[in-house]
């Protein structure tokens, strides 16, 4: 094939204009532009010595992320993988003189933007069937039409002229490879990278499935930055270091700061969260770390190493940190957290960038957006397991305490949101122990969402946090006339009620909790399940069933969810809260988060007991109340599993749906969660959640703030005992010396944290107290009892009064409560079984 003539001048196309900056269009009404210029990254990079191999080997290299590279074509395969090859027509271009170039893919994803004209083939770099990378090439012809051809990865694929020879040639504009970022490296676990389309920046995990990076990131102008909550615009992933990349599904910002937090479509395990601090302090040196292209060098010119740097803020607003004159900090580092004693103050959002690569930079000033006073807000969404969450703790950044409420969004993430409209009387209040909140005046503050948030002849569960100050209704959902449902605090004690049809003075089922649930000037978690299948509403108080009551005539409220009020009438209102609401939410199912029923298998809101019989099949034995042989009665038995005798399993709310799930291990030290589906153990839907298990003896309990179970592990070869918050980042928590302990974690001292119960090989009992806020820090251990060494033993609220119990099965078959006293010891046992011969108990 004879040569085409050489183009004498080369230009970046006008198409390939958008993917080399980032997008700046008009902004959102409302946004407010930040100055210095953001320090969100295009993700690509001019390519360095892009003059000089222009003139050595006439090849055009525009820019790229680093991670595909030209490559002497001479540079012999490593293992299965090559080069890519690209052939043209013109043998001035390249190094050997034959018209062709070679690039090496240095990573699972990457792009480089170039211009080669006349290109007819291009060979995969894979070395045999299967190994090679999959590579697109954005190709245009002479008649200015584009294509995207997918590269045979280990062969070739004809393009242009050598496809048809008919065609007019074609200019090589660009190659890719993979999805989402490419992996990262550095000594933050939990700081990683965010990647969309055209966009990079810095990722912060803190939860398992949720990460909190800079709104500037994904908004439209990443200088005005505004972004709506929902689903992300384009394909979005986060990357941390030793982990594959990671697709964001939802994002939920932060109203008037550069925030948002964005959830994982799987959660990251074996990383700790990093926790919201408390403070932002000024004029103390601070740590940030992120992915920024100051730590590029002419070799490495990539941003998947972390930079680490010190600073000092030196002024303060509500809402920002500012450094007049900070440390070289370069885009990639939007998003970056700012460290306090290992805790998340601030993220950044603005610098200068003077000195930073390919940019004249405007000086060195540095602004971070704060997220100190975020807990609650990020606490809420990030622990919710609703279909509705109001967190009630977005104040606007122009708002003060005391001012009116607007709205509240609603992270609705399934379906429509549905952001709740105040009216007057409802105001922002701030500095109280959940900050900010809502605080209603208790004549006539409402919030009032679009529409229905549950579906009242379904299954479904209510959530609030309320601090009244007087009585009143704290949720209600519309009828015409009436409500559907009705949660509301009177002469100091909580009640709930549904109503039997939609007239004004409708039949009610009501219950009411003890008196004094719902003290004044105390705040209180309430929640409500609604089994429809059996009419049972149980009404919980600071997660314990307090009381319940049955309602089989129903009726579908299609009306608006409403906080703060009822309705009476066609066209009134009544029974107005006064006092304090902070994070509202709703399940069109059962749930009750969070919850110490942990072994509810069936929904009931009991904590039921699992065995393993003699022939590994697995059994639930349902809880029917009462201290007696009535209370776990073979009769009412229910077969959930078999082949279940030779593994090592435990029962734990692990997806904290409020419905027990059974967590298990076998001789390959694989550990699974089955997820628990109509009351049984889901071999269809079980997750793999840690490996190398066999290597240790396995417990669950919940230390931390999150509903999401907590893993505790004792290393059989050391003794050694550690805790693996919601699952993974382990933490030595106790020196050897636990080897052949049974351990049972779970809140033995009221305290709404989980202490750990052993059984040490002597047979003695150990209380061992929890005095982490936020974790497990254990105390000296105390007696609590002996002669456990025959007994098999399973930890549960079984009496159902909100203490932790202890379920044991002795040597002649008889199972026995030992009824918690609520500080780590135990009442006088009684017996509700008889010629229990199983294999395990949970």
């Amino acid at each position: 094939m004879s040569a085409l003539p050489r183009w004498a001048t080369l230009s970046v196309v006008a198409a390939m204009a958008a993917s080399l900056s980032v997008f700046v269009g008009p902004a959102p009404v409302g946004a407010s532009a930040i100055s210095p210029p953001s320090l969100v990254d295009n993700g690509v990079h001019p390519y360095p010595g892009a003059a000089e191999i222009l003139a050595a080997q006439n090849v055009r290299l525009i820019s790229g992320d680093g991670h595909i590279l030209l490559a002497d074509c001479a540079t012999p395969a490593q293992g299965d993988i090559g080069l890519l090859k690209v052939w043209t027509t013109d043998e001035a271009i390249g190094a050997d003189g034959i018209g062709r170039i070679c690039f090496k893919v240095t990573a699972s994803s990457g792009v480089l933007n170039l211009e080669v004209p006349g290109v007819y083939e291009i060979r995969g770099d894979g070395q045999r069937e299967g190994t090679g990378h999959e590579v697109t090439a954005q190709l245009r012809g002479d008649d200015g039409e584009q294509l995207t051809v997918a590269v045979d990865p280990d062969g070739s694929t004809q393009v242009g002229l050598g496809a048809d020879p008919e065609a007019s040639p074609t200019m090589l504009l660009q190659l890719r490879t993979g999805t989402g970022p490419a992996p990262v490296t550095g000594a933050q676990a939990a700081v990683g990278k965010l990647a969309a389309a055209g966009r990079e920046c810095t990722a912060t995990l803190v939860a398992p499935r949720w990460a909190l990076s800079a709104a500037s990131c994904l908004a439209p102008d990443p200088n005005r930055p505004q972004l709506a909550e929902g689903p992300p615009a384009g394909e979005t992933h986060v990357v941390f270091p030793g982990k594959t990349a990671t697709k964001v599904d939802w994002l939920s910002p932060r109203p008037g700061r550069d925030v948002v937090l964005a959830r994982l479509a799987a959660p990251v395990e074996g990383t700790s969260p990093i926790p919201i601090a408390t403070d932002a302090p000024t004029g103390v040196e601070l740590s940030t770390v992120g992915y920024s292209r100051a730590a590029m060098t002419a070799t490495d010119w990539t941003t998947d190493r972390q930079h680490s740097t010190q600073i000092t803020f030196t002024a303060a607003t509500p809402t920002t940190l500012t450094a007049a004159a900070g440390p070289l900090m370069c885009s990639g580092m939007a998003g970056a957290p700012v460290l306090g004693d290992g805790r998340l103050a601030a993220v950044l959002s603005q610098a200068g960038q003077a000195g930073c690569p390919d940019t004249a930079g405007n000086g060195a000033a540095l602004t971070a957006a704060r997220a100190d006073d975020l807990a609650t807000w990020v606490n809420a969404i990030t622990a919710t397991t609703a279909d509705h969450t109001w967190t009630l703790a977005d104040l606007p950044a122009a708002a003060t305490p005391g001012a009116a409420v607007s709205t509240s969004a609603d992270s609705a993430f399934a379906g429509t949101g549905l952001p709740l409209i105040a009216t007057a009387g409802t105001t922002w209040k701030t500095g109280d122990t959940f900050s900010p909140a809502v605080e209603l005046n208790g004549t006539t503050a409402t919030l009032l969402a679009g529409g229905p948030a549950v579906v009242t002849d379904a299954d479904f569960s209510l959530s609030a946090w309320a601090k009244p100050a007087a009585g009143g209704t704290v949720l209600s959902q519309d009828g015409v006339n009436a409500p559907g449902f009705k949660l509301w605090v009177q002469n100091g004690s909580w009640r709930f009620a549904m109503s039997r049809s939609d007239v004004a003075s409708p039949v009610w089922d009501t219950i009411i909790a003890p008196a004094g649930s719902a003290p004044a000037g105390v705040w209180s978690q309430v929640a409500v399940t609604y089994k429809a299948a059996t009419g049972t509403v149980i009404l919980w108080v600071n997660g314990r069933n307090v009381a319940s009551v049955r309602h089989t005539v129903t009726w579908k409220a299609g009306g608006a969810l409403r906080a703060g009020a009822h309705r009476t009438g066609a066209a009134s209102l009544g029974g107005h809260f006064k006092g304090v609401l902070s994070t509202l939410q709703t399940w069109n199912r059962l749930s009750h988060t969070p919850t110490r029923n942990n072994h509810d298998f069936d929904g009931d809101g009991r904590n039921d007991v699992v065995i393993t019989d003699g022939a590994g099949d697995l059994w639930m034995y349902p809880n029917q109340g009462g201290s007696g042989l009535t209370t776990v009665s073979g009769s009412n038995r229910v077969k959930i599993g078999r082949g279940w005798g030779s593994l090592r399993w435990i029962v734990t709310d692990w997806d904290a749906d409020g419905l027990a799930d059974i967590v298990m291990t076998g001789s390959d030290g694989i550990l699974w969660m089955y997820p628990n589906r109509g009351g049984a153990p889901s071999s269809g839907g079980k997750r793999k959640i840690g490996t190398g298990w066999d290597k240790y003896v396995h417990a669950a309990g919940n230390a931390n703030s999150t509903p999401h179970a907590d893993l505790f592990g004792i290393n059989k070869s050391t003794g050694a005992l550690y805790y693996y918050p919601d699952g993974g980042g382990k933490t030595q928590i106790g020196a050897g010396g636990w080897t052949n302990h049974r351990i049972f974690p779970a809140d033995f001292s009221s305290d709404g944290r989980a202490d750990v119960m052993a059984i040490d090989t002597s047979g003695d009992l150990w209380f061992y107290a929890n005095t982490s806020q936020n974790g497990v820090t254990l105390a000296g251990r105390t007696r609590s009892g002996s002669g456990w060494s025959n007994y098999k033993v399973a930890a549960m609220d079984l009496s159902g009064d909100g203490r932790t119990d202890l379920v044991a099965l002795d040597g002649s078959g008889d199972l026995w409560v030992y009824p918690g006293d609520g500080n780590g010891r135990f009442g006088s046992r009684y017996q509700i079984g008889v010629g229990w011969t199983v294999n395990a108990i949970g």
